[in-house]
């Protein structure tokens, strides 16, 4: 599977941000010369120097001089002492670079959510107290609106289970408590991956269903009954989460891919102008005024078919028409349908 790269623009306040914040990180764990950081920035001295001369105000930063050469490291009194993890913290922070750090260090249930916040704790503590502080304002400043809405620690031994099985690469046989028809069934299923999906505030599992030779996400806590059955499993050497996830997965739900075009009018086509709901989005029709005055914006997406999509196109009705293709077209009219007949009683 051949890797796709989007690219993102940066706000000028963005990159002084990062670069402060990188600078710092760089001074604790030794001096840098005002060249090593000019190379590692691809800046020149002059912004090197202005960043420096800020932080120097508020934190305790010594230049000095070797040779031609400008030396910046933190004042004689701190040296930094590396924090002593255990193995489940580790497991977090790893875990914290794909989901927690997603929508904030242990806001949900997990078993490592605790694990979580003692390791930022342990971090925090081993920082300089200038740098603490300034991190400690930035994470007053950024937030996040996503909201826990399930506790999964009664589920710690599926959790992990399902992290032995997919390491070692052993299939597991499986009990299902499936949504959609209210029953329990038995799959032989090899674990690919454990991931969380912000778009249900859920953690599931990514692998191969021995039913229908499909890859298939499944939701942790239905999962009723889990064992290995023995045997091994080969992933597959293309398979790669976040590029499997943007291809199979929108709006929380798997399906197969399809290529979809959207009509948005009035505000809603400023919002589809300005925001980016999938990395294959693309403005057909720019944002343009009609004759009567109204603004309208077509957009091109590939992305899973199924109820997520659904979803994502009724929640902007009816400033947003499905323009192609017919299929979806028809069901989402079929949707209203019965959903104007249900309100009316009929």
């Amino acid at each position: 599977m051949q890797k796709r790269i989007f690219s993102q623009k940066k706000s000028h306040r963005g990159d002084m941000t990062e670069r402060i914040v990188r600078i710092l990180l760089k001074l604790t764990d030794r001096p840098h010369s005002q060249r090593e950081l000019r190379e590692e920035f691809g800046v020149d001295s002059v912004t090197i120097r202005r960043i420096i001369r800020e932080l120097m105000r508020h934190i305790p930063i010594s230049p000095t001089t070797d040779g031609r050469e400008v030396i910046y490291k933190f004042e004689d009194w701190y040296q930094f002492k590396p924090p002593s993890l255990s193995p489940s913290e580790i497991a977090a922070l790893l875990l914290a670079q794909n989901s927690i750090a997603a929508v904030g260090s242990g806001n949900f249930g997990t078993p490592l959510a605790q694990s979580s916040q003692t390791l930022i704790e342990k971090l925090r503590a081993a920082l300089p107290p200038p740098l603490r502080d300034y991190l400690n304002t930035l994470s007053n400043i950024f937030g996040t609106s996503t909201i826990p809405a399930k506790d999964f620690t009664p589920h710690t031994e599926t959790i992990d289970q399902l992290t032995r099985s997919a390491m070692s690469r052993r299939r597991v046989r499986m009990q299902y408590h499936a949504l959609h028809d209210n029953k329990i069934k038995d799959y032989d299923y090899d674990p690919y991956a454990v991931y969380f999906d912000p778009d249900g505030a859920t953690l599931k599992t990514i692998g191969l269903d021995h039913k229908d030779g499909k890859i298939k996400p499944f939701s942790i806590d239905r999962i009723r009954t889990l064992k290995e059955t023995g045997e091994q499993f080969e992933l597959p050497p293309d398979f790669d989460l976040q590029e499997h996830l943007i291809e199979y997965c929108f709006n929380g739900i798997h399906g197969e891919p399809m290529l979809v075009r959207l009509r948005a009018d009035g505000v809603t086509a400023h919002i589809f102008a300005e925001r980016r709901f999938h990395p294959s989005q693309e403005p057909i029709e720019p944002l343009t005024r009609t004759p009567d005055g109204l603004e309208t914006i077509t957009i091109e997406m590939r992305v899973a078919r199924g109820r997520g999509l659904e979803r994502f196109i009724l929640s902007w009705m009816p400033y947003i028409e499905v323009l192609s293709p017919l299929e979806l077209r028809q069901q989402i009219s079929e949707i209203l349908r019965q959903g104007l007949q249900q309100a009316s009683g009929k």
